[in-house]
């Protein structure tokens, strides 16, 4: 049997869960069993997985084209392994997201990767990381904050 690593898969548990409860419930029971079905039968497949095009076959399967229930503006920002989480690369990126979003009354803004890129692959997650994790979270929650448009709604969720 392969190794592989559980977290991305977990991560797709819990947005298929997420996103089921934002379109049709049998959408999500057919998602549940296709990431089921590929950790019992094909757990090699699963050792390079490549969360961000999967989070978006996710999007597509709940949602189709629309990438969103109706009412509800959607955006999906996988983030890349840097070195360096610099302020002005975080803003570049949120701020292409929210463009997306820009005049919808309600919207979810999803975030994926966030902890994989500060912590890094078969690293220890130290007090350092924590830190690094959390300032750039705060970046990405005031950028996503400013950028809102007035009065409407918006999630952040970041997994």
């Amino acid at each position: 049997m392969a190794k592989y690593s559980a977290a991305p898969l977990n991560t797709l548990r819990t947005l298929n869960e997420l996103l089921g409860r934002l379109s049709d419930p049998d959408r999500a029971d057919h998602a549940r069993r296709a990431l089921e079905f590929a950790q019992a039968e094909h757990p090699e497949d699963l050792a390079d997985i490549a969360l961000g095009d999967y989070v978006d076959k996710l999007l597509e399967l709940h949602f189709g084209q629309s990438r969103g229930p109706a009412g509800l503006a959607f955006a999906h920002w996988h983030v890349p392994r840097l070195e360096d989480f610099s302020p002005l690369w975080i803003r570049q990126a949120i701020v292409a997201e929210m463009r997306k979003l820009a005049g919808s009354r309600e919207a979810l803004l999803l975030i994926t990767g966030l902890r994989q890129a500060v912590g890094g692959d078969g690293r220890y997650w130290t007090k350092k990381r924590e830190a690094d994790y959390q300032r750039v979270r705060g970046w990405v929650d005031e950028l996503a904050c400013a950028w809102a448009t007035r009065g409407s709604r918006l999630q952040v969720v970041v997994l």
